[in-house]
């Protein structure tokens, strides 16, 4: 087996690299266990603690992709109040958690916020699609899906599980239950776990 050493960070692929550098790598916590790592003679790419370093350190948890170690959500997130400010705030944050009440409370005030737009529009005669509940709902997508897939972080799914909502009737039952589950203790992929 060759001596030069590739590894993945963050999507990229680093090296070739010495055995001393990667080796030094290794002891500086660059290299974890959960790493992706490869040599001439490794039929894929393997994580560092499979590929024969499980021996030389101890398993890891996984690292989070933000370089944050605590919850980026507002003090006040799991309040009624706070989770509106929260959810604007974060609205194109789909790298981290949010917790049940988070989510919960947001829902409950997209459904207050809807009813007030087709008042508005119903009382100036425009429907219930008109200007006012349009202008909402633009204002209110991207925040919507973010706290959404950041709800499945915080359940330890990915977030691509929120096309599951392109099922009729299904998806939305299995993203109900999800959304109702308990948060998955300490951190995962998605971060720390979030104050609750």
């Amino acid at each position: 087996m060759s001596t030069e050493w590739y590894y993945a960070t963050e999507g990229a692929s680093n090296g070739p690299i010495t055995q001393s550098e990667f080796d030094a790598l290794v002891e500086t916590g660059t290299i974890r266990s959960d790493t992706l790592v490869w040599q001439e003679g490794m039929d894929d790419w393997l994580p560092y603690g499979r590929a024969g370093g499980a021996e030389k350190m101890a398993a890891l948890p996984p690292r989070a992709p933000m370089g944050d170690h605590e919850d980026p959500a507002r003090a006040d997130a799991n309040t009624f109040l706070g989770a509106l400010k929260d959810g604007f705030a974060r609205y194109v944050d789909f790298r981290t958690r949010s917790t049940r009440s988070q989510y919960w409370w947001w829902t409950l005030w997209m459904i207050v916020l809807s009813f007030g737009a087709a008042l508005i529009d119903g009382m100036l005669t425009l429907g219930d699609s008109g200007p006012v509940n349009l202008l909402l709902s633009l204002a209110t997508f991207l925040p919507s899906i973010a706290v959404g897939i950041r709800r499945l972080h915080d359940i330890g799914r990915t977030g691509w599980w929120f096309l599951i909502v392109l099922v009729p009737v299904i998806g939305w039952i299995v993203l109900i239950v999800f959304y109702c589950t308990k948060s998955q203790e300490g951190p995962n992929n998605w971060g720390p776990e979030p104050r609750h």
